[in-house]
């Protein structure tokens, strides 16, 4: 049941409505319903970055009893790493002074990305500043170390670790994706008194009302991409450093001779051109790439998958999750899993025996998955219809309002 009385957030989050792309489309979705729980709430985002120039978003707009407010920052190409940094920072920056001069009286949701926000945001709460509950999409520096871009040792990653742990505990809440990420923050705090119990898991989500399966006669998508007859592996969502798109790239080549199966990758992200560039190399005639597509066909872009791809390297369990997978998941569409065992993904997919999964970096294993899946059509309707279930059941968005919903009335001052 909705809340009575109203109750107030303030919401930080570089990207939103209507850059519906990554975060911007997990919290657009977030906060549409909890307008609809009886929550007011008012968003604190930048400038678009990837929509500049097709869309100039407004200074302030209302949106679906949303009011969204945005701040300045720069707009430089996020594809760039020197580019993406600077948005961040300038985000971080504005956003910083304009909650130094807020002085309304409603907790704050603040995100992961950038990841700097939160420590201002721990800064001013330590002198009496808002509550805030620190939502927790990736996990920093952990994955910039894997990733080769800063030393273990370091006295920055020496610093960033000092500020989290600042942050968590300034923090009244910290939600976590998962198991594996929810260890990892232990990990991080295990010596601090009392933070255990702030830690909640609340899992990823996606709009379950909307992306429903849709039957391939009815799926215009097929059409649109010409995909009539084939057997369609599907991957959706960030083509980013944490996942082996290199993997998933040398088992296209694998199946160049198979002219009934077929690749479509949809999204953008760091590894994009190199995927493009080594399909021009190798002459492969299977597969082909595409943009983000609009919220509204979601459901008939996944829904026109036989199986959905998710990836993610070893090692970053818990350290970033595949926010696609319970999208898929809700297009009743089977997942193809290579992503570490002991990552949360994998657990669900295990759990709910929707899917198959291959160790990360497996090539001859993914193209052994594929088909055995291809082969096997009673097996992907159970795994989908089972993925489905697992939606309807657990991973629904409407589970994760509530909880969102509860965590912000208990913060009421």
């Amino acid at each position: 049941m909705p809340v009575k009385n109203k109750k107030k957030v303030l919401v930080l989050c570089q990207l939103f409505y209507p850059e519906l792309i990554s975060t911007g489309q997990l919290l657009t979705e977030l906060c549409e319903n909890l307008v609809k729980f009886g929550i007011e709430v008012e968003v604190l985002c930048g400038p678009p970055t990837l929509l500049m120039g097709k869309y100039k978003a407004p200074r302030r707009l209302s949106y679906k009893g949303i009011m969204i407010r945005r701040v300045w920052g720069t707009t430089f190409p996020k594809l760039v790493l020197i580019g993406k940094l600077i948005n961040q920072l300038t985000y971080t920056i504005s956003t910083f002074c304009y909650l130094f001069f807020d002085f309304s009286r409603r907790p704050i949701i603040v995100l992961t990305d950038p990841p700097f926000l939160v420590i201002a945001c721990a800064i001013l709460r330590a002198f009496g500043g808002k509550p805030y509950i620190y939502v927790t999409f990736d996990v920093h520096p952990d994955g910039e170390i894997k990733l080769g871009l800063l030393k273990e040792k370091s006295i920055i990653v020496r610093l960033w670790e000092f500020a989290n742990r600042f942050a968590i505990k300034q923090a009244s809440y910290v939600t976590v994706l998962g198991r594996c990420m929810e260890k990892l923050i232990y990990n991080k705090i295990w010596l601090t008194n009392n933070i255990q119990e702030k830690i909640k898991i609340i899992h990823i989500w996606c709009d379950d009302k909307n992306i429903v399966p849709v039957e391939r006669g009815e799926n215009y998508f097929i059409s649109k991409f010409n995909l009539e007859g084939k057997f369609i592996i599907g991957y959706a969502g960030n083509f980013g450093r944490y996942h082996d798109i290199e993997k998933i790239m040398y088992a296209v080549k694998e199946l160049n001779k198979r002219k009934d199966i077929f690749f479509i990758f949809v999204g953008e992200g760091q590894k994009k051109k190199w995927a493009k560039e080594y399909v021009i190399r190798h002459s492969l005639h299977n597969c082909n790439f595409y943009g983000y597509v609009e919220r509204e066909e979601l459901k008939y872009l996944l829904s026109s998958f036989h199986v959905g791809l998710v990836s993610l390297m070893a090692g970053y369990e818990g350290v970033a999750v595949p926010s696609k997978v319970v999208s898929l998941l809700a297009a009743g569409v089977p997942i193809l899993g290579m992503i570490p065992k002991s990552s949360e993904m994998a657990l669900v997919v295990a759990e709910e025996n929707c899917g198959i999964l291959v160790e990360p970096g497996d090539v001859k294993g993914l193209v052994g998955a594929i088909m055995k899946l291809y082969y096997n059509p009673e097996l992907r309707k159970t795994m989908g219809e089972n993925g489905r279930k697992a939606v309807d059941n657990k991973y629904n968005l409407k589970n994760v309002v509530l909880e969102y919903r509860d965590l912000i009335v208990s913060l009421q001052y």
